[in-house]
């Protein structure tokens, strides 16, 4: 049985849009965004179950099962860091790489898992075809 899309996932949108928090409960050190990077001058509405096919949903789910894999690993990496600032920070880095890479290995992009990814954190539907797909 594969693992619960929401709890993981929050963690999932902070790691892939490199706000870095996601890491903090593995003892990291938190990082921040800058201000302006952080959100842009117009935030188009958040778009709704049903503006994502079915095909982009079945790449959803692969993708956040290998994200959530990957996670999994780098979690323990950071947790036997030791706390070194640097080492953590390496950690960080190729964990982010290589979740950007299993999401975009399916043909989704990064910016279409965060939007399916946030409208699933709000609409059980949503929640509903993703289970449905693994």
């Amino acid at each position: 049985m594969r693992k619960a899309i929401l709890p993981v996932s929050a963690t999932c949108i902070l790691a892939l849009s490199a706000a870095g928090s996601a890491w903090a409960q593995a003892g990291a050190p938190e990082q921040t965004t800058p201000p302006a990077a952080a959100q842009p001058a117009q935030q188009a509405p958040m778009p709704q179950s049903s503006d994502f096919s079915d095909e982009d949903i079945a790449k959803f789910a692969q993708a956040n099962q290998k994200v959530q894999d990957i996670q999994a690993e780098y979690t323990q990496k950071l947790q036997g860091s030791g706390g070194d600032q640097e080492e953590t920070a390496d950690i960080q880095q190729e964990a982010q790489e290589k979740m950007v890479e299993a999401v975009e290995d399916t043909g989704l992009g990064v910016e279409k898992y965060n939007q399916i990814l946030q409208v699933a954190q709000v609409d059980p539907e949503l929640v509903k075809r993703i289970q449905a797909q693994q």
